[in-house]
């Protein structure tokens, strides 16, 4: 004799139930039609600036505030006779490298911060006032110290920038998943292995955030330091031409860095940021 088990199915057995067909592509579609608005306003934005801009030309005159199509015509003979791309490299180059060893000192000093409060309590009056001080000063203390040459613009921008990266940097360490961290204990993690596994994937967004800070104000301080007496920069041609009371020329030549710092900022930064911190995005059921 044979005895028929019935299977009961309870909840935990109940099938699930498939997304609808073309959701994935409806997900895309209002992706791209939110960048497409983003991108309109943008350029909404950018008419606006020149509306207003023009404005101010007639209110106030044109040797005063010179038109657009000035400043453009001003734009094509520095790239054209005035080694636009040389100068702009030296001034990139500075950046660079200043942002760079902001970037790493930061790290050793935000991460010991926020996982340590006798070093949080040691280093926070440092940081703040670091964060107090004006751009300006650190331009020309820089100046002083190191005199007249490439290492004034590089160490301006490290003593400026440092507590501001890393202040995100120790905000982003206190909030580390502390279940994970005691799990590394556990299985008796060493530090190298935190660091690499757990500690750095979980602050990139705060790094990368911090970057995007510390880039914006960079450039503003660079630029400074330039004008103190290097023979070469950005900041070095917007001097020569305030020497020379063109108006034109230092719209031109600021405008023109401007643009290459925001095309830096919005357009290689924050593609990077999304791109390396998809995967912290919370996916939300149904």
């Amino acid at each position: 004799m044979t005895t028929t088990h019935t299977e009961t199915q309870g909840p935990q057995n109940e099938p699930t139930i498939p997304d609808p067909p073309g959701a994935t592509k409806v997900a895309r579609g209002g992706k791209k039609t939110e960048r497409r608005q983003g991108v309109l306003m943008r350029l909404a934005a950018l008419v606006a600036l020149i509306v207003v801009w023009y404005v101010l030309t007639t209110v106030v005159g044109k040797a005063v505030v010179p038109p657009p199509s000035e400043v453009v015509g001003k734009l094509g003979q520095i790239i054209a006779h005035e080694n636009f791309l040389s100068n702009v490299g030296h001034t990139l180059g500075r950046v660079l490298i200043g942002m760079v060893i902001s970037l790493l000192l930061s790290i050793i000093v935000g991460i010991p911060m926020g996982l340590s409060r006798r070093v949080s309590q040691f280093m926070d009056g440092f940081v703040l006032l670091g964060r107090a001080i004006p751009g300006l000063a650190w331009a020309l203390l820089a100046v002083m110290i190191v005199g007249i040459n490439d290492g004034a613009p590089i160490l301006a921008i490290i003593l400026s920038t440092v507590p501001m990266i890393t202040v995100q940097i120790w905000q982003g360490t206190k909030e580390l998943d502390r279940d994970v961290m005691e799990m590394a204990t556990v299985f008796k993690a060493n530090r190298w292995l935190r660091l690499r596994h757990i500690i750095l994937p979980e602050l990139l967004p705060y790094i990368l955030s911090g970057s995007r800070l510390g880039l914006s104000l960079s450039w503003q301080v660079v630029v400074l330091s330039e004008l103190f007496g290097l023979s070469n920069g950005v900041g070095y041609k917007i001097n020569l031409n305030f020497q020379d009371f063109s108006i034109a020329g230092v719209m031109a030549w600021t405008l023109s860095f401007t643009a290459i710092m925001a095309v830096l900022e919005f357009g290689i930064i924050s593609r990077v940021e999304s791109r390396l911190t998809r995967w912290r995005i919370p996916q939300t059921g149904a």
